[in-house]
């Protein structure tokens, strides 16, 4: 993670896209960057420190007190993020007497992947959303619903969109601390000077206003990139989305050749077609994401697709001072004003192990983490936004750069998270990968859509 959980799932997000390309997504860090995004995004991979926390007992391992029992949690977190999931785990170890949590950083979600499938895992883990429904069909995540039941444990302050992302085949498997999902930052100056007085809110104005804001030097290269086309993976999934379109049916058909997809390619081909693949993908490729050069950061884009990590990672990690800009919703389709504020939601989520060893005293520390108090102090010490609308008003979380513009926007019910299939990563890949031949000019985007409707149906 480069700053916070978002990143995470950012970067989560980026994996998974560009494996699947990849948000996340941390911003998820927002954000561990692509999506199926996404988020994760852990969500890109945490990159604080991740090598030496790995597999390094946290200070969460003391002695188990007399009459309790043993919880294993195994997080992806690490560096100063992983101290803060500590502080966590300690508050809860003394809120009550009948469990101790022990901690462990592992911010490999391969290796925890084959812990749990043979038996030696922890019993509780975090995740990003984009992998619930693989997990589930692979028998690795405990259903929650009995607990969520016994319990009467209240959900419905939850964002949607992020509780649908845990759920698979109608159950619930998981559950969200924090909400990722991407809006549209721009450069205020660039605007005015190019006499632009407001973001665009359609696919056409974005377009528009892109070519203005573009500059290139001598040699046809770019010099400022007008079009959201950095990073390629906050692009895709949010933008197909919010352009009307979306991924599967309700019965589980999966439709990746659908009238939101096909908009946002063509929409961006456009804008590649104006100023050339070779000289977009030149600039991408020497971009680098959030640090001092980043692009966007550095005065040499006027239009990113980011997370409600970004401005945490800018202000506070980065300290980056006079970089002025503004947050939209992303830009809907033409003439559907209904629309509006769509785009992908993903989450960075926690789950039980199947084979777990200490069930109620995971479900105990999961229940705890996820209420509204806990939730609150996780996504403080983390820069996210959390997964539960009722705090939005806590007077910590106001504190978090950009907080309450994502804050508002979480509730728009046009949000929407990624089709909860069994063969989630491999259908993320397959919409990436065709996503990209069709903007680097290798085939039209009907040719695109056509293909990756083919090859979906051997997906199940």
């Amino acid at each position: 993670m480069v700053t916070s959980s978002w990143k995470k799932a950012s970067i989560g997000i980026m994996i998974t896209a560009l494996t699947s390309v990849a948000l996340a997504g941390c911003g998820s860090n927002g954000s561990n960057t692509s999506s199926s995004n996404n988020s994760g995004t852990k969500n890109a991979a945490d990159t604080t420190n991740s090598s030496s926390s790995t597999n390094t007992s946290s200070s969460s391992t003391n002695e188990t007190k007399k009459g309790r029992s043993d919880v294993n949690f195994w997080y992806l977190w690490g560096g100063t993020e992983g101290e803060n999931m500590e502080k966590l785990i300690a508050e809860f170890n003394s809120s009550q007497d009948l469990y101790t949590v022990k901690g462990l950083s592992v911010p490999d979600m391969q290796k925890v992947i084959v812990a749990l499938s043979s038996g030696n895992g922890p019993d509780i883990t975090d995740n990003f959303s984009s992998n619930t429904a693989s997990y589930a069909e692979k028998g690795i995540l405990e259903p929650l619903d009995d607990y969520i039941a016994k319990d009467n444990y209240d959900l419905s302050d939850f964002v949607q969109g992020a509780l649908k992302s845990g759920q698979y085949n109608g159950k619930q498997y998981a559950l969200p601390i924090n909400v990722n999902f991407y809006m549209m930052f721009y450069n205020k100056k660039m605007f005015a000077d190019a006499g632009i007085a407001n973001p665009p809110t359609t696919a056409s104005e974005l377009l528009d206003d892109a070519i203005k804001l573009t500059k290139v030097n001598d040699d046809k290269t770019l010099q400022v990139m007008g079009f959201p086309d950095f990073p390629l993976v906050y692009y895709v999934n949010p933008m197909s989305f919010a352009l009307g379109g979306d991924f599967a049916t309700t019965d589980g058909k999966l439709t990746p050749n659908n009238p939101g997809t096909l908009a946002a390619i063509n929409l961006m081909k456009q804008y590649r077609d104006k100023f050339g693949v070779d000289n977009i993908t030149k600039f991408n490729s020497s971009a680098k994401y959030l640090d001092a050069t980043d692009p966007f950061i550095s005065g040499h884009q006027a239009i990113r697709f980011d997370g409600p990590w970004f401005g945490n990672t800018v202000k506070n990690a980065l300290k980056i001072e006079g970089l002025d800009y503004g947050i939209a919703p992303l830009p809907g389709p033409d003439g559907q004003p209904n629309l509006a504020g769509g785009g992908e939601v993903s989450a960075s989520t926690f789950f039980i192990a199947k084979n777990a060893k200490n069930k109620d005293g995971a479900w105990a520390f999961m229940s705890w983490l996820m209420s509204k108090e806990a939730m609150t102090k996780f996504n403080t010490m983390f820069g996210n936004l959390p997964a539960r609308t009722s705090v939005y008003n806590d007077p910590g979380l106001q504190n978090i750069p950009d907080f309450k513009v994502f804050a508002d926007a979480a509730t728009n019910a046009n949000l929407k998270s990624f089709p909860a299939v069994s063969v989630q990563t491999e259908y993320a890949k397959l919409i990436s990968d065709q996503f990209e031949l069709a903007v680097n000019g290798k085939e039209t985007a009907e040719q695109a859509l056509k293909e990756a409707d083919e090859k979906a149906g051997s997906l199940k």
